[in-house]
């Protein structure tokens, strides 16, 4: 079979277990081989699609980032773990409060952090450049976390940069190979990460498929009821990924989405399932009506054998009657000629006693 073959193949499927729930009694008698392809297949386009959306904007990101850097930011340079801007004022930078949160940059030898505590507070999480050390703040459990800049540069042997350095670097990098290299990675991380959520919620609903088929009496196996909480998960899961491109392109948030997301799949379980029952009921009745109509037919070969061997009886007696008439007219016709000579023999004995 040829790999356009086999496209073909799934992607029939997909649009099967999503409009033709009919069919999900023919997924059910499939090889479970057959349903994990099918699952892999499914997990494997969908880290593709969202991967290149996350990669997007990953990028999306970081030229932003350089932008700001190039535009916005006064110039700085580092010597020996002291950072030191050319600023009279605070910068405070919220264009990435989703990934970072709050960044602020203070390099004045008086900075006190407690003084951004409410600035922080606005995205629960942020990051303060002081002079020689940065500090990572949350106001939840996390609390804030302190790294000095020697201690972080030291492990890449980064002594002193300035700010046109930094920017001559960026704009030397090669972005396609950056691009590739961020896709790559993105691909195989969310590949593992949906690949474990995805099969858990498979695994979640076969054993809802079972106590349904137990519930309906129809009895499946683990087998029947894996390639059916398999297919049963299709909508869902592209409806998560039309629901994650949505969500990284706009910020658009559905708050009860994972309740959504559950529930269809359950629906298709259980709908799957009195499909299945229908048609086993369907079968049933069809079966009765063929014995009932095999029964009618024997009855009728029985009643024509019985007429036909009537009818052979009939036509066997018939020559023997005729056979019977036969003899009966000859000794009749034998008889009636004796008669005829016995009276004949006696004429001339009677003639003479007369004389």
């Amino acid at each position: 079979m040829s790999e356009e073959t086999k496209k073909n193949n799934f992607f029939k499927d997909l649009l099967k277990s999503i409009k033709d729930l009919d069919k999900y009694e023919d997924f059910a008698t499939e090889m479970p081989k057959n349903a994990f392809k099918y699952f892999l297949k499914l997990v494997v386009i969908f880290a593709i699609i969202i991967s290149i959306f996350y990669t997007y904007q990953i990028v999306t990101g970081m030229n932003n980032a350089y932008s700001n850097l190039k535009n916005k930011l006064p110039d700085f340079t580092y010597d020996n773990g002291n950072l030191e801007m050319v600023s009279d004022e605070p910068i405070i930078i919220e264009d990435y409060k989703d990934a970072f949160g709050t960044i602020i940059i203070d390099t004045s030898s008086d900075a006190n952090p407690e003084n951004y505590e409410d600035e922080i507070a606005k995205n629960n999480v942020g990051i303060i450049l002081l002079k020689d050390r940065c500090i990572l703040m949350s106001t939840g459990a996390f609390g804030q976390v302190t790294y000095t800049y020697k201690d972080l540069m030291s492990n890449y042997g980064i002594n002193n940069f300035t700010k046109q350095e930094i920017v001559d670097y960026v704009e030397n990098l090669n972005i396609v190979s950056i691009s590739a290299s961020i896709y790559f990675i993105m691909f195989v991380y969310l590949f593992i990460i949906y690949f474990i959520s995805i099969l858990i919620d498979v695994l979640i609903l076969s054993v809802l498929v079972l106590i349904i088929s137990r519930i309906s009496r129809i009895r499946l196996k683990y087998a029947p009821s894996f390639n059916i909480a398999v297919h049963s998960i299709t909508l869902p899961v592209l409806l998560n990924l039309i629901y994650i491109i949505v969500n990284l392109l706009t910020g658009f948030r559905i708050k009860y989405f994972q309740l959504m997301y559950n529930t269809i799949s359950y629906i298709y379980v259980i709908v799957a399932i009195l499909m299945i029952k229908t048609d086993f009921i369907n079968r049933q009745l069809e079966l009765i009506k063929l014995a009932e109509e095999q029964e009618k037919i024997k009855a009728e070969i029985k009643q024509k054998e019985e007429e036909e061997k009537k009818k052979k009886q009939e036509e066997n007696k018939k020559p023997e009657e005729n056979n019977e008439t036969k003899d009966k007219k000859k000794k009749g016709k034998k008889q009636k000629g004796d008669e005829e000579k016995g009276v004949g023999a006696d004429a001339p004995a009677c003639q003479e006693i007369q004389k």
